[in-house]
């Protein structure tokens, strides 16, 4: 009977260079700013439905407002004086800055259309205004759009 013959240590060297550089490269692209940017994209999505959502359960116009400055951000509220527009002393439900925590490695790049989007007290939009919100990383090299509909439904692209 034949004996098995195992790897030499010259092949066992040469397979955990290949496992290294395919690590490598696979932990610098799921690390990378595009899990981050995905990850924002779909959170402003989640973040448009909770806003009509709230503004169902409080029986009163809740809206998500869009800003660009610095890295840009959110904020869903509670428009009490019905302007349509975020003021100082209005309830926020939830406030996003992104270049910073959780959302670092993203930037609020451009927003087309509504920057702001308010629900009235039934979940339909005020104004019928479709939006596009786009997500990029810091380097501007990997992007996500936000688009939401006239009626009030976000879907990432």
């Amino acid at each position: 009977m034949r004996k098995p013959r195992g790897l030499t240590l010259i092949e066992l060297v040469i397979i955990i260079a290949i496992l290294g550089v395919l690590l490598a490269l696979g932990i610098g692209y799921l690390g990378s700013d595009r899990l981050a940017v995905n990850q924002a994209a779909q959170s402003l999505a989640a973040q448009v439905t909770r806003a009509r959502l709230e503004a169902i359960r409080r029986n009163s116009f809740v809206g998500i407002q869009f800003g660009t400055q610095g890295f840009g951000g959110y904020v869903v509220f509670v428009d009490a004086n019905r302007d349509g527009t975020f003021n100082p002393g209005e309830t926020v439900v939830q406030s996003v800055t992104f270049g910073q925590g959780d959302w670092a490695r993203v930037r609020l790049t451009a927003v087309s259309g509504a920057s702001t989007l308010v629900f009235d007290p039934r979940g339909i939009p005020t104004s019928f205004t479709p939006s596009t919100v786009t997500l990029g990383n810091r380097a501007g090299t990997y992007s996500k759009t936000v688009q939401i509909s006239g009626q009030g439904r976000a879907s990432v692209q």
